[in-house]
């Protein structure tokens, strides 16, 4: 492990187990020269990675900020269930089935106008921290799954995938869009009329690149962030 990775990660666990909380200080740069006995361009490139991964804002002359984690941190360019990523963000977390029906047309804006699919379409609501800030809406193919237990949806629809019916998930390809929130966010979400949606819509493949599902996630835009790296080709 590099020394950086060092001082990023010890932080990163303090912000994970709430030792700070939104608003807070982390420990100055020279503080962090003197504990770890680095150089301050070491103790400069974890904080700026920490910064560059939504947990903290650097603020000239005065150091860096914790930002508030209510933020739901979405991982767009990789491939992860809603309980993992909770895990990994130690967030109080949970969610309502609101709806398992059989034999639903995948919606055209999913498929981009694909021949059919009949799905298994799952709704669920997210909670994080005591708040809804998610609907998912899962069209799960019935021609590679035809039945969708309640427990599997109210846990983890890629745990019963994987670890229970043997799939490979393989990749995924997603979209995303800002959009005004609907009926239904604000019925069940409990939005204001003017509130924005960011809308990821997703399509699953198999390690036989079947179509396992087709998804649509819809995200209060107040408590979304993503967070992605970037560089820059020389």
């Amino acid at each position: 492990m590099e020394k950086y990775q060092k001082i990023y990660s010890d932080p990163l666990k303090a912000l994970q187990d709430n030792v700070y909380q939104p608003g807070d200080y982390l420990p100055s740069d020279g503080q962090l020269v003197i504990r770890y006995q680095v150089s301050r361009e070491t103790v400069r490139k974890a904080v700026k990675t920490l910064a560059n991964d939504g947990y903290v804002q650097r603020l000239p002359g005065r150091g860096s900020v914790v930002l508030d984690r209510k933020h739901f941190v979405f991982p767009v360019s990789t491939l992860e269930s809603y309980r993992e990523m909770v895990a990994q963000a130690h967030l109080d977390a949970s969610n309502d089935v609101i709806v398992i029906k059989q034999n639903v047309p995948v919606p055209e804006k999913l498929t981009g106008g694909d021949s059919p699919v009949l799905s298994t379409l799952v709704v669920r609501r997210r909670w994080v921290d005591g708040e809804e800030m998610v609907l998912d809406y899962d069209y799960i193919n019935q021609a590679v799954i035809d039945h969708v237990p309640h427990t599997a949806a109210k846990n983890s629809l890629f745990d019963y995938f994987e670890n229970q019916l043997g799939l490979q998930i393989d990749y995924a390809v997603k979209r995303m869009t800002v959009e005004k929130g609907n009926v239904k966010d604000r019925q069940l979400l409990h939005i204001d009329e003017g509130m924005s949606m960011v809308v990821i819509r997703s399509e699953t493949r198999l390690s036989d690149n079947r179509i396992l599902s087709y998804t649509e996630s819809r995200h209060r835009a107040d408590r979304f962030t993503s967070v992605e790296f970037a560089r820059r080709h020389k």
